[in-house]
C-alpha cells in the first residue's frame, strides 16, 4: 500500500511539473514577438547617427506594443483560465467593475509569465546545451576543444575558467528557474486573484447568503413548526372528544385540514422566501384574524387587539411580524393549550417613520414542567427566533412571566426610529 501510495503521489508531482513546464512555454512562445521589438529598438539605436528622433519614437512605439496586450480584458481572462488549468489554481471570473489596480496586477503576472517562459526557453535551447558541451569535453579529456565557443562568450579569459564560469552561470539560471517554477502558483493567485476590496465584497455576499439561509431556517421553524403542532393538538383533541362530543371531534378534524392547507400555503410561501421578500395575501388585520381564528379553534379564544394606523407599517415589518404573532401563539398552544390568549398590536408615528409594539400574554398553567419550558423550545429556535427577527429590524424583544402570565413584547421600528440591536428580557 505505501508502494502504491508513493507512486501516486510520483505520478502527482510528474504532472503538476508536466503543466508548469507546458505553462512556462507557452510564455516563451509570447515572449518571442517582445523579443522581435527589443531587437528592432537595439537596431534602432545602432543606426540613430540618421534621425535623432528615431530612437526615442523607437522606443515609444515599443513600449506602447509591448504595454497595451497586459491591460486588456481578454487577456487577463485568457492568463486565468491557463493558470487555472495548468498551475492548479482555482480562481473564479471576478464580477463587478475593473478596477485600475486590478488592470495594473495583470499587467504584471503577464510580464512575470513572459519572463519566466523566456527564461524557461533560454535554459532549454542555450544553458542546457552549454553545460551539456562542457561536460563531454571535461569527460572527453580536457577543455581545449571549448576554446572557440568560450572565446565568443568570454573572450580574454582562459577557456578552463570560461567553461567553470559559465557552468556557474548555468547552475544559477537552473536553480532561478526552478524557484521560479514553484512559485507560480502563489504569485498567480497574487496578482489574477480577488483584491482586497474583491475579497470583502465576497465575504460581505457570503455573509448575505448566511443571513438569507438562517431567515429560511427560521421561516420553516415557525410556519411548518407552527402547523404541526396545530395539526398535532386538534387531532389529539379529536381523538379525545370522537366518542363523547363527535361534533366538537368533527370540528377539530376540520381544524386539522385547515392547518394542513394552511402549511401547504406556508411552504409555498418559505420556498419563494429568496425571490420575494413578502408575502401580500390580504391586509395584515386580516391574515392575524385568519390566524388566530385558524390557531385556536375550537380551543380557548385568543383576543387580537389592534391600535394605531396598521397601514403605515411597511411590508416588511409586516411580515416580521405576522411570523412573530404566528411563533408566539404556536407557544402558547404547546405549554399553555388551555389558557386563553392576548394579542395586541399599537401603532405610533407614520409610514415615513414609526415603530409597533408587539404584546402577547397567556395565563401561565398551574405547574409548568422543566420539558415545557418556554426558554427551552425543541430545536432552541423558538425564542431565539423571535429575538433574531427583532434585532434584524432593529428593535427590541422582552419575554418572560409577570403577575401568572407568559408575556412576549417586542418593538420593531422602520425609517428614523429604527434603534440599535435588541436585548431580551
Amino acid at each position: 500500500m505505501l508502494a502504491v501510495g508513493n507512486l501516486r503521489s510520483n505520478k502527482a508531482r510528474l504532472s503538476a511539473a508536466t503543466r508548469t513546464a507546458v505553462f512556462l512555454m507557452i510564455g516563451g512562445l509570447l515572449a518571442v514577438p517582445y523579443a522581435a521589438v527589443a531587437l528592432w529598438i537595439v537596431q534602432l539605436w545602432q543606426f540613430a547617427g540618421a534621425n535623432p528622433l528615431a530612437v526615442p519614437s523607437g522606443l515609444l512605439i515599443g513600449t506602447g506594443l509591448l504595454a497595451v496586450p497586459s491591460t486588456l480584458g481578454v487577456m487577463r481572462t485568457l492568463e486565468r483560465t491557463a493558470a487555472n488549468e495548468l498551475l492548479g489554481t482555482a480562481m473564479e471570473e471576478p464580477a463587478g467593475t475593473t478596477r485600475l489596480a486590478d488592470v495594473a496586477r495583470g499587467a504584471l503576472w503577464f510580464l512575470v509569465h513572459l519572463l519566466s517562459g523566456a527564461l524557461a526557453v533560454a535554459v532549454l535551447g542555450f544553458v542546457l546545451p552549454t553545460l551539456a558541451a562542457i561536460a563531454l569535453a571535461l569527460f572527453g579529456g580536457g577543455t581545449t576543444g571549448l576554446a572557440p565557443f568560450t572565446g565568443q562568450l568570454l573572450p580574454g579569459v582562459e577557456t578552463a575558467a570560461a567553461a567553470w564560469l559559465l557552468t556557474a552561470a548555468g547552475a544559477a539560471a537552473l536553480a532561478l528557474l526552478f524557484g521560479v517554477a514553484s512559485q507560480l502558483r502563489l504569485w498567480a493567485v497574487l496578482l489574477l486573484g480577488p483584491s482586497e476590496q474583491a475579497r470583502l465584497a465576497i465575504a460581505e455576499r457570503e455573509a448575505r447568503e448566511l443571513a438569507r439561509r438562517n431567515e429560511l431556517a427560521r421561516e420553516l421553524h415557525d410556519s411548518i413548526g407552527h402547523a404541526l403542532t396545530v395539526t398535532t393538538l386538534q387531532a389529539a383533541a379529536a381523538r379525545r372528544l370522537l366518542a363523547a362530543e363527535p361534533d366538537k371531534a368533527a370540528a377539530s378534524m376540520a381544524a386539522v385540514e385547515q392547518a394542513g392547507r394552511a402549511a401547504l400555503e406556508e411552504l409555498d410561501y418559505v420556498l419563494g422566501i429568496l425571490r420575494a421578500p413578502t408575502d401580500g395575501s390580504g391586509s395584515l388585520p386580516e391574515r392575524l384574524r385568519e390566524l388566530i381564528a385558524r390557531h385556536r379553534s375550537p380551543g380557548p379564544p385568543a383576543e387580537l387587539r389592534l391600535a394605531g394606523e396598521l397601514s403605515a407599517i411597511p411590508d416588511a415589518v409586516a411580515g416580521e411580524l405576522y411570523r412573530m404573532v404566528q411563533e408566539g401563539l404556536s407557544n402558547a398552544a404547546k405549554h399553555a393549550p388551555e389558557s386563553a390568549c392576548t394579542v395586541a398590536l399599537e401603532v405610533h408615528g407614520s409610514a415615513a417613520a414609526g415603530s409597533v409594539v408587539l404584546r402577547l400574554a397567556n395565563k401561565l398553567p398551574t405547574a409548568v414542567p422543566a420539558a415545557a419550558d418556554p426558554r427551552r423550545l425543541p430545536g432552541g429556535r423558538g425564542l431565539a427566533g423571535l429575538a433574531e427577527r427583532a434585532m434584524l429590524l432593529g428593535g427590541t424583544f422582552g419575554a418572560g412571566e409577570a403577575d401568572g402570565m407568559w408575556q412576549v413584547t417586542a418593538e420593531l421600528p422602520w425609517g428614523g426610529r429604527r434603534t440599535r440591536g435588541s436585548r431580551e428580557k
